[in-house]
């Protein structure tokens, strides 16, 4: 009997360890396998098994003004169902049994009831928080992220980057994609509007990962300050965007250059604490240990200005592009890493000293989303910050 117990206990064990917390990938709270809810295998003409309209997940979408969802199959609590009716696979709690022998494996989430993906449960949730003042170009450096892990990076590695689902991919490219690259400019200001989350799905051809989903969100207002802080608290790396005209001292030398009206924006270090230490520093004086890319955003602003100062160089790295192969070249991230660091140390080193304060693992780039020519399309290292994540992560390798 004593064999029989351990050998049964050393099996839940063995199932446990592979189940973890599941995030959702748009809300960003976090929860148990086995707390989800499940949408309903059909709609019946009885109570609890009515088509109806979802208030949870019809308040999720206006307040990202989209489009109301209809009405929808009812959701089913697992809580109202014995654990006869519960069906798991690997230690994850994955389908339900109805009280008419229907079996769905729709799962939601508990919060907003939107969607949750199928490796949710069985893999690590893997978020990117995107961090920065609203002038440093958060939406439109995101844009030109994805599309290049759309367009570029399927060349250069065997990963793929697709999105979550139809809906998510004919907003993104109408909406952000066709507008920056077609038009050199992304509309997305003039509507006034603050974007869902963009989770897109990464595979690797080569089977040397498994796939992965990413949430990118760039949250700024106060209304969604609920949703952005579960958003970096959940996060597995950070790109945090500083716009040259953030540097007081250097925004104005570019704007008395080339005759700029641009707002100065937040300093740099103010976004830090504000946003940063509210959610990811911990007590204690801890620092934490995900991967925080420094982006500095426009490098093609800093063009007026080399040679004239000693951080900008006629032939600083953050100028040319440069397109990463195979594996993450190390010797290269070195140089863009050293310059941007020096730059920054020079012009605001109370925000460089922060910064080593708080994250253990720091990468210092320079892009420009769009690139120097004005109405083109010719975006400048948008990729590295997240190729370096990835290579942290250990998704891809890194070779000198």
């Amino acid at each position: 009997m004593g064999l029989f117990k351990n050998k049964k206990n050393a099996i839940e064990k063995a199932k446990m360890a592979n189940v973890y917390e599941i995030v959702c990938l748009y809300c960003f709270r976090n929860f148990a396998h086995d707390r989800v809810m499940f949408r309903a295998l059909e709609a019946l003409d009885t109570d609890g098994y009515r088509a109806q309209n979802d208030l949870v997940l019809e308040d999720y979408r206006s307040r990202f003004h989209l489009e109301p969802a209809g009405e929808l199959n009812a959701v089913l609590d697992p809580d109202e169902f014995g654990e006869m009716n519960k069906v798991y696979h690997r230690g994850v709690l994955s389908s339900i049994k109805d009280d008419y022998d229907n079996i769905t494996t729709k799962r939601i989430c508990p919060y907003c009831h939107n969607d949750i993906t199928q490796s949710a449960g069985f893999s690590p949730s893997t978020i990117i928080s995107v961090v920065g003042a609203e002038q440093s170009g958060k939406s439109v450096y995101l844009t030109s992220l994805i599309h290049t892990l759309k367009s570029v990076t399927p060349h250069n590695f065997p990963i793929f980057c697709t999105p979550i689902n139809s809906e998510m991919g004919r907003k993104f490219k109408s909406t952000y994609e066709e507008p920056l690259v077609e038009k050199g400019r992304l509309i997305y200001s003039a509507y006034g509007k603050q974007q869902e989350p963009f989770i897109f799905t990464l595979s690797f051809s080569d089977g040397s990962n498994p796939e992965i989903n990413i949430a990118f969100f760039d949250g700024t207002s106060e209304q969604y300050m609920d949703i952005y802080a579960a958003h970096i608290r959940n996060s597995s790396g950070i790109l945090f965007l500083v716009d040259p005209m953030q540097f007081r001292s250097v925004g104005r030398k570019i704007q008395l250059k080339n005759h700029l009206d641009f707002p100065m924006g937040d300093e740099p270090v103010n976004i830090l604490t504000e946003l940063v230490d509210d959610y990811i520093y911990k007590q204690g004086g801890e620092m934490s240990d995900i991967p925080a890319a420094i982006i500095l955003s426009k490098t093609d602003l800093l063009e007026s200005l080399a040679g004239e100062e000693d951080f900008v160089r006629h032939g600083s790295a953050f100028f040319a592009n440069c397109l990463y192969k195979d594996f993450f070249d190390i010797s290269e991230f070195n140089k863009i890493n050293n310059e941007v660091d020096k730059l920054i140390t020079s012009i605001d080193p109370n925000f460089r000293n922060a910064l080593t304060r708080r994250f253990s693992k720091l990468g210092f780039f320079g892009i420009s989303a769009l690139g120097r020519k004005k109405g083109t399309y010719s975006p400048i290292r948008v990729d590295e910050p997240f190729l370096w994540m990835l290579y942290q992560m250990g998704y891809i390798k890194g070779l000198d």
